[in-house]
């Protein structure tokens, strides 16, 4: 299933980066994908891909009917109307306009946080939880969604595309928090983020499996957690 959403993440990217899109150049420190090869192959790639998520929850033999399903509906809801369809339409038509703060994080958790969401929950699936702790995983996905979103802005205002390994300064035609925070608020709100998800695992006895200290490691990797 890890598989399968990291799949659906490397279709979104492909798309993003779309002349018709965010027209970006440098993907994963190499050429994207559209330059390298077409817009054509592009697009027929995404479709691909996203089929190619599905193909794989799939083709695993030990889940039960009811698992499998489970895990359909969170992977297709992260990616459709609720989800990252629904946020990249609202950032690509909604970009040049003053958005509220609350605008802000809802489009941040269409873009991010859903797909992350759906990567907890269906792990939760997997492994038998029950409902007050796939609302307990919910509650984290939404938070670290929102810090990951947060250090993408600051990334793209602060830092390089050599650093990144991809096009920089992409939301300067776009309100971000960092437009409205600034950038040390910015990295105080990702803390409070990390924090609030710490605090959401612990309430369903998931508090001692190490997802917050993981998370935290990767912001501070990229600066956004200092």
């Amino acid at each position: 299933y890890g598989c399968a959403v990291e799949i659906v993440h490397a279709a979104s990217l492909v798309l993003d980066d779309l002349p018709c899109m965010d027209d970006a150049t440098l993907r994963r420190g190499a050429t994207a994908l559209h330059l390298a090869h077409g817009e054509d192959a592009a697009v027929l790639v995404s479709i691909a891909l996203l089929n190619q998520a599905h193909r794989t929850v799939l083709d695993v033999d030990d889940l039960t009917p009811e698992q499998r399903l489970g895990l359909m509906n969170e992977l297709t809801s992260a990616v459709g109307f609720s989800g990252l369809a629904h946020g990249q339409v609202r950032d690509l038509r909604d970009g040049a306009e003053a958005r509220t703060e609350a605008g802000l994080r809802r489009l941040n958790h269409l873009k991010t946080g859903a797909l992350i969401v759906a990567a907890l929950r269906g792990g939760g699936i997997i492994g038998g939880a029950t409902a007050a702790q796939l609302e307990a995983l919910t509650r984290f996905g939404d938070c670290i969604g929102f810090a990951f979103q947060l250090s993408d802005d600051l990334a793209d205002a602060t830092s390089t595309a050599e650093t990144l390994g991809k096009d920089v300064a992409q939301d300067r035609d776009k309100l971000t928090f960092v437009d409205l925070w600034g950038a040390g608020r910015v990295r105080a709100a990702v803390r409070q983020a990390v924090n609030r998800a710490e605090d959401a695992l612990a309430t369903d006895s998931l508090g001692d499996n190490g997802l917050g200290d993981y998370v935290r490691g990767l912001l501070l990797n990229v600066g956004a957690a200092r």
